[in-house]
């Protein structure tokens, strides 16, 4: 999965079915487009970008805690490494 970035559709998801059509890990289902199989989303946001509602997004407090661990993670240089 996706560390629990998975997007969710609000009400205001009419239930178009583009998020489904073009989730590439086919996580949401195309009979209900609100219902997102989280063992199986990548979390790509894909469904966020093509959304004309605006009606898919992933909670604040999760994209809060997910920067502060790739801060923490990334404040230091790391050296290259080859791997073949």
């Amino acid at each position: 999965g996706g560390g629990g970035l998975i997007p969710k559709a609000d009400s205001n998801c009419t239930n178009c079915g583009l998020c489904a059509e073009h989730c590439p890990a086919q996580a949401i289902s195309k009979e209900n487009p609100r219902n997102t199989d989280s063992s199986k989303c990548i979390s790509c946001m894909r469904c966020v970008q093509v959304c004309p509602q605006k009606a898919r997004n992933i909670s604040k407090l999760k994209v809060k805690l997910a920067s502060a661990k790739m801060k923490k993670t990334c404040t230091e240089r790391k050296a290259n490494e080859l791997f073949l």
